[in-house]
């Protein structure tokens, strides 16, 4: 069982046991009420409920072990909080109400003399009361408090049990025992009520007052400027300057005799007929993909954005490329959002080769799913480019799967014996699978970074994370070669040989309105390639590891959090939603070791900006293949990752989950380097939403 899965029946538990203990106090106190008002069999039942209770949660305490073996992080408010405050109380009850109950079953008798209170039905009642309100916080301790529990939080759950035994421990005294009073004095039993209507009052003062505060928490930061890094944790650094760089003069150095590639895009609202003849409203950069850009390394990439009509703005942000950070493109944290009639130029040179891609960094979960994206290559003129380079963006608009620009068959010719490259780009905010039919092929890059000494690869699909990519080649053969997604169930790239019969029928079949189907269950069936053991270590790179001077950790998680202002199921970074989560701060030159910690039931694809980093281990496993250095690292549920990031390029970076929804929703945070500040902001005038 994964850790994925420890978390999943450890929550089962939580709800089971928090259950059991309610209808446990409950079945109890009704079985020990007048014979005529309790229900048939109320003690069995009790004792039922009660034991159910009680191996409920020693089943949450044997996972414990299991759950810390994955990491400290799966397990921590479980063993510093949950545990403790859980622990007393259900031992208390289960030692308590046990022998009373089966007394009271076998003789009917309830008396355990002078020195048996805390066996008496008011005794057991108020520990079986403790257990549940102990067994909920425990569970709300899951839900809402996390990893890194604010102290507030866990005073609110203590004072909200302790709360709950007071008020049952009032409540069972004004039943069980009329108020004794002298003459002509207001009976005790009178009085009772205020008292626990008072400490009802409290508790409900507390809860809504630490909701409040959750609340102005999560607008305080909405239209706050982004603030220089002072130092490591906030300590004082004699390396910082005494005026912040602002992240606009970080512009990168261009050569002025560099030959200039200069591109327009405009981005529109538009409908856009697919092959199929579907008809889809979209946003676009004038076509779904938008312009494919190319460029060779050396040269200057000059892109005019245009907004026409996309009423939230618009941004270019370069999925994986290490641009300076001034062209990021991140509303809120670089820019602010280009608006309907505005515009804005992006400039740098191209100093990476590989397959990257283009996409809005404003309210991008909607702009990118809608169509505001395309493909990005840069190429290296030194190395010979293959006789048929393809890039296919595969990507969900509006339900219906693309393969590059078609959700049917795309046709190209390709020469047997030469060379063919494709470029697989996940555009989308799910991850996908790829069936490469016809030829052995080799992965030859990943996330734009080429592989060392890659392999031949057959009968194994390949898996990509939200915004990853992975390129491949082959040698054509005389029959035709089909790439195929799990997220495109009616498109197809076919490369078959000029002139074929194959070429023409996948040309003929382009424009079908019959989807191309992959053969039945070739996805669930076919294991995918592991890249952690693919390729070959570079000789000598074991030894050669840098001095790593801070290390990070970024816990996952999905909590009841306010993101701006709206509770929400929120996706969270050590506890917090964006903008609350705090950042890392970093100097320029640090290596910084990050430990990634997925507690959530879904993958989390997380992309720093501005930086690749090496993976160090995934589940304590070091890679055995070639070194891998991703822009995305695609962090399965239940997975613990270590990465190696280097503090070469000084900015404020976003770092946040590529499925984009969930970025929406909280799981973002910030890469901020020392002595850098922002003037634009979270919301504000400009209505940034950079997610």
């Amino acid at each position: 069982m994964n850790t994925s899965q420890l978390l999943a029946v450890d929550l089962v538990l939580s709800i089971l046991a928090a259950g059991a203990w309610v209808a446990a106090a409950w079945m109890t106190s009704a079985a020990t009420t007048d014979r005529k008002q309790a229900p048939p069999h109320a003690t069995d039942l009790a004792l039922l409920l009660l034991s159910v209770a009680a191996a409920a949660t020693v089943a949450r305490y044997a996972l414990l072990p299991a759950l810390a073996a994955g990491s400290w992080w799966f397990a921590s408010e479980r063993i510093t909080i949950s545990l403790p405050l859980t622990a007393i109380p259900a031992a208390w009850a289960a030692m308590a109400g046990v022998p009373y109950l089966l007394r009271k079953r076998n003789t009917g008798s309830t008396t355990y003399g002078r020195a048996g209170w805390l066996r008496s039905r008011e005794g057991v009642v108020l520990a079986l009361v403790a257990a549940a309100a102990a067994s909920v916080a425990s569970l709300a301790l899951s839900l809402v408090v996390g990893p890194f529990p604010a102290p507030w939080t866990v005073v609110v759950l203590l004072f909200l049990v302790g709360g709950t035994v007071v008020l049952a421990r009032l409540s069972l005294r004004e039943a069980g025992r009329p108020g004794r009073s002298s003459p002509g004095t207001v009976p005790r039993a009178h009085k009772r009520p205020t008292a626990a209507a008072a400490v009802a009052a409290l508790m409900a003062c507390t809860a809504l007052g630490s909701g409040a505060f959750a609340w102005l928490g999560s607008r305080s930061a909405d239209g706050a400027a982004i603030p220089a890094a002072v130092g490591h944790h906030g300590r004082p650094d004699r390396y910082v300057q005494a005026k912040p760089t602002q992240v606009t003069d970080l512009l990168g150095t261009v050569p002025a005799d560099a030959v200039v590639r200069h591109y327009e895009l405009t981005a529109r609202v538009e409908q856009v007929t697919l092959p199929s003849g579907q008809r889809v409203e979209a946003w676009t950069f004038g076509s779904v993909p938008g312009p494919a850009l190319e460029a060779q390394l050396g040269e200057v990439m000059e892109v005019e954005l245009k907004n026409r009509d996309i009423a939230a703005g618009v941004t270019l942000h370069w999925h994986g490329y290490d641009v300076p950070n001034a062209m990021d493109g991140v509303a809120g944290a670089t820019q602010d959002a280009v608006m309907p009639g505005h515009s804005m130029t992006y400039r740098f040179q191209a100093k990476q080769a590989g397959t990257y891609w283009y996409h809005t960094h404003q309210d991008s979960a909607e702009g990118v799913r809608k169509g505001l994206y395309g493909t990005f290559v840069v190429h290296d003129p030194a190395t010979p480019r293959a006789g048929t380079d393809l890039v296919v963006a595969a990507h969900d608009l509006g339900g219906l799967g693309l393969l590059g620009s078609s959700d049917r068959i795309s046709a190209h010719p390709a020469t047997p014996g030469s060379a063919v490259r494709v470029r697989l780009v996940n555009t989308d905010s799910l991850p996908q699978r790829y069936w490469v039919d016809g030829a052995a092929f080799r992965v030859v890059a990943v996330d734009g970074m080429e592989v060392n000494q890659p392999g031949e690869v057959t009968g194994k699909l390949l898996r990509l994370g939200s915004g990853g990519r992975l390129d491949i080649d082959f040698t054509m053969p005389a029959a035709p070669v089909t790439v195929r997604s799990d997220s495109a169930a009616g498109a197809a790239v076919v490369i078959a040989p000029p002139g074929s019969a194959a070429l023409a029928e996948a040309s003929a079949a382009a424009s079908s309105a019959a989807p191309d189907k992959a053969p039945a269950g070739i996805f669930a069936t076919t294991p995918a390639l592991d890249l952690l053991a693919y390729g070959k270590p570079v000789a000598g790179s074991g030894s050669a590891q840098p001095r790593v001077t801070r290390e990070e950790v970024m816990v996952l998680d999905r909590q009841f959090r306010f993101v701006d202002g709206i509770p929400r199921f929120a996706f969270t970074v050590n506890g917090a939603a964006y903008p609350l989560v705090p950042s890392i701060d970093v100097s320029l030159g640090d290596t910084v070791k990050v430990t990634v910690v997925n507690r959530t039931a879904e993958p989390h694809p997380m992309h720093p900006h501005g930086h690749h980093v090496q993976v160090l281990s995934r589940n304590g496993v070091a890679p055995t293949g070639s070194p891998l250095l991703l822009d995305t690292v695609d962090v399965q549920p239940g997975e613990v990752w270590e990465l190696l990031l280097h503090a070469d390029n000084p900015g404020i970076w976003m770092d946040h989950c590529h499925n984009l929804d969930h970025a929406a929703e909280g799981m973002m945070m910030l890469l901020k380097y020392q002595g850098v500040s922002s003037p634009f902001m979270h919301g504000g005038h400009a209505h940034n939403r950079p997610e």
